[in-house]
């Protein structure tokens, strides 16, 4: 009974031990570090396509959550409250993984949402500028204010910088966008193919993709179609049933962001002159090339063969590329060299 006394006395000393303690600890005030900062100040941006910029300020340890406040944007020196007008945005409702079969399936993932053309993510800073043309907004510099909040108390971000540019339709792009010059020949002014190996003229000599230009052409804007073409020197249409191994319904390009192989366009045709191959597709093309600007290209090759002196060897021809603006777009590849395609 005694022991049973004292085990009680214990716990009741312990118990209000315990409360003394927490009563002692020093209650934890939100923290705002002198060193957070925007990891960037500019923020280049084009017409005609959704621009995303993430991971661009570092909180150095303040106290989550932040909050952030879009402010004062401005060009020279006066209001441009037309940043803020909100604009028709396509947006994920259901994650795109790559396996689906008709681009009716992947519109149906995503919807419409109104939202600010420069917007900025209240919860994480992340700053998207979303497709406008220059009818609405002009390109130039304009600058903007953000205001960081916590508990702790608030700090304002000013003069950040959107360097908004002229559009770039499709990569790669032969025309500056600053200038809307085009560059010069050996600074990206011809395009070549990424892709080529085994071509030879009629004497034997290799071609090389310094002897390809590549042209990207719109052709209308009644729905999103990708069409190929190739060329010789004199402008003279090459059959698409040059590329006599190619794989056609099985033809596909590696997405880095789904990291995964995704069927190239859908609803594949080919005249019966063979002329040249279309497919429908997505706008953007690939889906995925505005989320992550840069590093989501689709990839095209065409492979032909042919036998040279009892030796067969392979021939390919392609490009690594993007398309931003929506309608109907055509790739010619024209050869400025001749190729030969039959057998010797």
């Amino acid at each position: 009974m005694n022991s049973i006394k004292i085990y009680l006395l214990a716990c009741c000393s312990v118990a209000l031990l315990t409360g003394c303690y927490k009563d002692t600890l020093p209650v934890e005030k939100d923290y705002m570090s002198k060193d957070m900062n925007f990891k960037k100040e500019t923020f280049v941006a084009n017409l005609g396509r959704m621009n995303v910029f993430v991971d661009i300020f570092n909180a150095d340890y303040s106290t989550q959550p932040l909050q952030f406040a879009l402010q004062s944007t401005r060009q020279e020196g006066k209001p441009v409250p037309v940043l803020l007008e909100e604009v028709d945005t396509r947006q994920w409702k259901e994650y795109y993984t790559g396996t689906e079969t008709s681009i009716a399936e992947i519109e149906a993932k995503r919807t419409v949402v109104r939202r600010p053309i420069l917007d900025l993510n209240k919860q994480n800073g992340q700053l998207v500028v979303w497709p406008t043309d220059s009818n609405k907004v002009k390109y130039g510099k304009y600058f903007f204010d953000v205001l960081v909040k916590n508990g702790a108390g608030e700090r304002l971000f000013p003069g950040l910088m959107l360097d908004l540019r002229r559009p770039r339709p499709y990569e790669p792009y032969e025309y500056d966008d600053l200038t809307g010059i085009r560059k010069a020949d050996n600074a990206g002014g011809i395009i070549r193919p990424t892709i080529m190996s085994g071509h030879r003229d009629p004497k034997g000599v290799e071609i090389k993709a310094e002897n390809v230009q590549v042209y990207f052409v719109k052709t209308g804007t009644a729905a999103n179609k990708l069409t190929f073409k190739f060329v010789d020197k004199d402008s003279l249409p090459i059959p698409i049933s040059t590329f006599n191994i190619q794989r056609w319904d099985s033809l596909y390009y590696f997405s880095k962001m789904t990291d995964r192989n995704i069927k190239f366009g859908f609803n594949r045709q080919i005249p019966k002159d063979s002329s040249a191959v279309t497919y429908d597709i997505t706008n953007p093309f690939p889906v995925l090339a505005e989320s992550f600007a840069g590093d989501e290209l689709a990839e095209y090759s065409f492979t032909f063969s042919r036998v040279s002196y009892g030796y067969r060897s392979t021939g390919r021809i392609g490009m690594k590329f993007s398309i931003h603006e929506p309608g109907e777009w055509t790739i010619v590849f024209r050869y400025m060299i001749n190729p030969k395609f039959s057998d010797d």
